[in-house]
């Protein structure tokens, strides 16, 4: 073993295994917990598209070309999120090995998991910046306003 984090671990819960497994269990949740909440972004911005997507669209082309972007970068979002989280794999699955060697590899799991949920963040922040210059274009066209 030869991750550092992973030795500090399995030295700091020495002899409480179950504090330890609670404790790594506990960071998965908080990835899953931060997938979760990139979906319900991504389902909001689906849902008020079916209401009013079409403002957008009549709203010109900078603004459907803005809508449809930021739609595809949250759809490449949705698809990194569901990737990350596809399959469940249980900390108790890492069992039989020595401590250390179960904590490096929960680590390493959970490092995959962080890193692509970092890039599914990323398409989700600039999706919805896509997105929401469309509804702006679309609010300004409304009013009267035109691209100069």
């Amino acid at each position: 073993m030869s991750d550092p984090e992973a030795e500090n671990l399995a030295r700091l819960f020495e002899g409480r295994g179950p504090e330890l497994l609670s404790f790594l269990s506990g960071q998965l949740a908080v990835l899953r917990g931060q997938g979760h909440t990139y979906l319900g972004i991504a389902g909001v911005c689906i849902s008020v598209t079916g209401f009013s997507g079409h403002n957008m669209v009549n709203a010109g082309a900078l603004s459907a070309s803005s809508m449809v972007i930021g739609l595809l970068l949250v759809l490449a979002a949705i698809v990194l999120t569901l990737r990350a989280l596809r399959r469940i794999r249980w900390v108790s699955e890492d069992l039989g090995a020595h401590p250390g060697e179960v904590v490096a590899r929960v680590i390493a799991r959970r490092n995959v998991q962080q890193k692509a949920l970092e890039r599914a963040g990323i398409l989700v922040g600039v999706g919805l910046t896509f997105y929401l210059t469309a509804v702006v274009l679309a609010a300004l066209g409304k009013a009267g306003w035109t691209v100069p």
